[in-house]
C-alpha cells in the first residue's frame, strides 16, 4: 500500500466519484507518438503480457461494462499507455515502449528520434491547473513534486478546464513546453481542496506515492482497487475470475482446477501462498497482489461454509 486511505474521504471508496471527469482521448497526438503507441504492442512477447496487463488493470473484469462504447476506448487507452510506458518486460528488462524505441530508434528522422525519446522521459503525476488559455494550452503544478510547474501546449483539453481544477495525467516534454500523453483524469475544485488537505495531514505521502508511482496506481488514487474484492460476497465471481486468469490469460501447467484442489486441501493460508508462488511466476506486482488477493478471498469464503 503506497498511502494510508483514509475511511472519510470519497477517493478510497473504491468506486469513481462525481469529482471526477473522464477526458475524451486526444486526437492530435504527434504521428510517432501513435507509431510507438501501436508498434510497440506488436514485438511476439510483448504482446504476451498484453492480456495479463489488461487483466490486471481491470482486476479481473472486462472493459465492456462500462456506458458506452467511447467510455470503453478511453479506459482501455488508459490501461494501453500503462502497459506500453510503465511495465517492464521481464525478457528485455526495458518496457515495450523503451524496447520498440531500443530496436526502431536508427529508422527515425532527428526530429521524431527526439520526440520519442522525450516520450520514455514522461511525467506522471497530479497536476493543479493554475492557467489556463483555451484552444492554446495550460500551466499545472505538480502536487507529488512541491515548486515544479509546467507548461503543457494542449488545444482540446484547454478549452475545458479552469484554474484550481487537477488533472491525472503523464506529460512529455516537448520543445521546451510539454504535452498531454493522450488520457486524462480532471478533477473539480472540491477534490483539488480535498487531496491538499490529505497531503497536509500526512495521509496522502508523496514520498511514498512516487517510487511506485505507474498507470495503476494513479487509478487506485481515485477509485480502481483490488480492496473491492476483498469484501466479495460473490464467491462465483472471483473463482470465474480465477478460472479466466489460469485458463485462458494463462492456459499452461497450472490450471483453475489444480487452484481448486490445492485450495481444498490447505487449511494455512500462507502455506497456500507459497505452494501458488512455486507454481507461477508473475511479471509485475500489480499482477501478483490481484491474484493473491483473489486466491485469498475464495479461500477464505470456502473455508468458512
Amino acid at each position: 500500500m503506497l498511502y494510508n486511505r483514509s475511511e472519510s474521504s470519497p477517493y478510497w471508496s473504491g468506486h469513481e466519484t462525481d469529482s471526477s471527469v473522464r477526458l475524451p482521448s486526444l486526437p492530435c497526438r504527434h504521428p510517432v507518438v501513435e507509431k510507438m503507441m501501436s508498434g510497440a504492442i506488436l514485438d511476439f512477447l510483448v504482446a504476451s503480457y498484453r492480456k495479463r496487463a489488461q487483466f490486471a488493470f481491470f482486476c479481473g473484469d472486462e472493459p465492456d461494462h462500462l456506458g458506452g462504447y467511447d467510455g470503453q476506448l478511453e479506459v482501455v487507452g488508459r490501461c494501453l499507455e500503462w502497459f506500453v510506458f510503465d511495465c517492464e518486460i521481464p525478457e528485455f528488462g526495458e518496457t515495450p515502449a523503451q524496447h520498440w524505441f531500443s530496436l526502431h530508434a536508427d529508422e527515425l528522422s532527428c526530429q521524431d528520434q527526439t520526440i520519442a525519446a522525450d516520450c520514455l522521459d514522461f511525467i506522471l503525476s497530479i497536476f493543479e491547473i493554475t492557467e489556463a488559455t483555451s484552444g492554446t494550452g495550460f500551466t499545472a503544478g505538480d502536487l507529488l513534486r512541491p515548486g515544479q510547474y509546467y507548461r503543457i501546449n494542449e488545444k482540446v483539453v484547454s478549452e475545458e478546464i479552469s484554474p484550481g481544477q487537477l488533472l491525472l495525467s503523464r506529460i512529455f516534454p516537448h520543445q521546451g513546453n510539454f504535452t498531454l500523453s493522450g488520457m486524462a483524469v480532471l478533477m473539480n475544485e472540491t477534490a483539488t481542496h480535498e487531496i491538499k488537505q490529505l497531503i497536509r495531514e500526512d495521509r496522502l505521502k508523496p514520498e511514498l506515492i512516487l517510487p511506485d508511482l505507474d498507470g495503476v496506481e494513479l487509478e487506485n488514487l481515485f477509485g480502481r482497487s483490488i480492496k473491492n474484492i476483498a469484501v466479495s460476497d460473490d464467491p462465483p465471481l472471483l473463482e470465474n475470475k480465477l478460472r479466466r486468469y489460469f485458463n485462458e490469460i494463462r492456459p499452461g501447467h497450472f490450471t483453475f482446477e489444480q487452484l481448486q484442489t490445492v485450495m481444498h486441501d490447505t487449511d494455512d493460508y500462507m502455506d497456500l501462498i507459497t505452494r501458488i508462488d512455486q507454481e507461477i511466476e508473475f511479471f509485475n506486482h500489480h499482477e501478483m497482489d490481484l491474484i493473491f488477493t483473489l486466491i485469498l478471498t475464495a479461500w477464505q469464503k470456502n473455508h468458512s461454509r
